[in-house]
């Protein structure tokens, strides 16, 4: 009976009107977050989620603009370590992953509209120091699919032969690829030797990543900037001696870049079982490490853990960019459902 429960909330969620929802979901802020907006492919990003177009963005940003109040990082900070008041229907919007669009596409957008942003970098990447395993990952899969058939056939052959697979589809390989979730650079490298592909030229060539001189600039122009970890790893899998590591280097290295006293960290991928009573001690030994931020919508936790929705998430398998007021409704209902089930918990 109890496993039949959340199914039934789900599909009453269904029927109630998207302008109700607020009124009964409340929360004093709500946080959205996106990866990558451009027109361009960004062939090392789209096989992994979706790259969202300019026109659409900013027709987020109407939606935004029109609906809620947008509210800087301070603001949230105060608000949630020192109590300080939010405007009604407050909204924070923020980055992951450190992209070179940021810069070049993102802020200007922002800076003519006054929208305050937090952008959070992955330390390794800054200055075009290293690629991401996934990354890399996505330039794989379209530098196959931009293969003639035929050589994609002797392709899979060889990496068959290579590996000992018995991958038949240029399908099969993409699902096999961005599979992974931990680089194994053996196999990486045997791909990418396959398929003729050159890390180094194209950090050099492409700059998929922010500089430190941009970085500098974006901040001087009044953007946050937020520490997402120094190599992107789920932290959820590692020694929470590694955990403060991760949190402390991570935005220590901001700090030092833009002199910020407080500097907030984004969870690369989510915060899922990390201990909070450890992040807890870690922000008390580290005042300069600021609000930590994941990615479970609006769902509630601790009140130094920000959840945020996530703009650019496809909502059906066939990986189709949804309009945020549609992704919003979603987190919304999601969140009616999870209120009323925690709810229950406590009456019981």
């Amino acid at each position: 009976m109890k496993s039949k429960i959340p199914n039934l909330l789900s599909t009453i969620s269904k029927g109630i009107p998207p302008k109700l929802l607020p009124n009964l979901v409340r929360r004093d802020v709500i946080n959205v977050f996106y990866h990558a907006v451009s027109d361009e492919r960004m062939d090392h990003v789209r096989h992994l989620y979706p790259v969202v177009p300019i026109a659409d963005f900013e027709a987020a940003l109407d939606y935004l603009q029109t609906n809620f109040n947008f509210i800087t990082y301070q603001q949230l900070h105060d608000q949630r370590v020192n109590g300080v008041d939010l405007p009604p229907k407050a909204v924070h919007l923020s980055f992951d992953d450190g992209f070179a669009e940021c810069f070049s596409i993102v802020r200007p957008i922002l800076l003519e509209r006054n929208i305050p942003c937090t952008f959070f970098l992955t330390l390794d990447w800054i200055d075009n120091r290293r690629l991401y395993f996934r990354h890399l990952i996505s330039l794989a899969v379209q530098r196959m699919i931009d293969l003639p058939e035929s050589e994609k056939l002797k392709f899979l052959e060889n990496l068959n032969t290579r590996l000992d697979l018995k991958l038949s589809a240029s399908l099969e390989f993409q699902s096999w690829i961005t599979a992974f979730r931990v680089s194994d650079d053996q196999v990486l490298s045997v791909i990418c030797d396959l398929l003729g592909l050159e890390i180094d030229p194209f950090l050099q060539d492409v700059q998929p990543y922010l500089t430190s001189a941009q970085i500098e600039q974006m901040h001087a122009e009044g953007l946050t900037i937020g520490a997402h970890g120094l190599s992107h790893r789920k932290l959820g899998f590692i020694p929470p001696n590694e955990i403060q590591i991760e949190l402390v280097q991570s935005c220590s290295t901001i700090q030092a870049i833009t002199k910020q006293q407080i500097v907030p960290f984004s969870f690369p991928q989510s915060a899922g079982k990390v201990n909070r009573s450890q992040l807890a001690e870690i922000r008390e030994r580290n005042p300069f490490v600021g609000l930590l931020f994941d990615t479970k919508d609006l769902r509630q936790d601790e009140n130094f853990m920000v959840n945020r929705v996530w703009a650019e998430r496809p909502l059906t398998s066939d990986r189709r960019l949804h309009p945020l007021p549609e992704i919003m409704t979603t987190a919304y209902r999601v969140a009616w459902v999870e209120d009323i089930l925690n709810f229950g918990r406590d009456l019981f």
